[in-house]
């Protein structure tokens, strides 16, 4: 669970032109209570003969995003929403069991599965290459091959950068601070025909990192050894 009902929980955010079908850049937050919204992040501005507290990066926002969600909320309802969310499900989990049924040569997986499944989650596959499998390339490399055949699958480190002392350091307990993942987040225009090409491509992007494996090696090593795993040569 992830609601109010955890005590640690102060807010709740949501995108609004992911899941909410409205243009990009719209988002909502709700918290808990009044005190829970700092003072830090509002601006008080003198507005219209009165003064009135503004949350936006820069306060004049265009107001389109609203709109459109409220013609959205409106036009699509429960019910539509609901359908939308299924469908989104659905090919979700196309393209989880075809990233599962990615072997590599020894017959072993050639990814992990991070997310909590076909229904414990939202409509996004994440995932990262199978450390067991001591690949030459990593999620940040499949990103770059994705991109070759017009896919953006956004790559991620699992680390962070201490400013205090200039190391890197893991995200998770359970996994080294040079460990990188991808995700896939399944909007309502993605059909199924689109999800079989972007299932097509894992399997011929994989197909070719093998191939290419040893040049990453030498691609990397380098720019690794310099920074201490802090970025990648390409």
């Amino acid at each position: 669970a992830w609601d109010f009902r955890l005590p640690n929980v102060l807010s709740i955010s949501a995108s609004g032109h992911k899941f909410g079908e409205s243009v990009c850049g719209t988002g909502w937050v709700v918290w808990r209570q009044r005190e829970g919204l700092s003072e830090h992040v509002a601006i008080s501005v003198s507005y219209l003969g009165g003064k009135a507290d503004s949350y936006t990066l820069n306060f004049s926002r265009p107001a389109s995003g609203i709109f459109v969600q409220h013609y959205k909320f409106h036009r699509l309802g429960w019910k539509g929403y609901e359908s939308l969310c299924k469908n989104r499900m659905a090919n979700a989990k196309y393209l989880r069991d075809a990233i599962k049924s990615i072997k590599h040569s020894d017959g072993r997986p050639k990814f992990v599965v991070l997310d909590a499944g076909d229904s414990g989650c939202l409509s996004v596959v994440t995932a990262y290459l199978n450390p067991e499998l001591g690949l030459p390339y990593d999620d940040i490399d499949l990103q770059h091959q994705m991109l070759q055949n017009h896919w953006y699958v956004s790559g991620y480190k699992m680390s962070l950068h201490d400013p205090r002392d200039e190391s890197t350091q893991p995200l998770f307990h359970d996994a080294p601070p040079n460990q990188t993942m991808f995700r896939v987040v399944v909007k309502a225009n993605v059909t199924r025909a689109i999800m079989e090409n972007l299932v097509k491509c894992f399997h011929s992007v994989v197909q070719e990192l093998d191939d290419l494996g040893p040049g990453f090696s030498s691609l990397h090593h380098p720019k690794k050894t310099k920074t201490g795993h802090k970025g990648h040569a390409c």
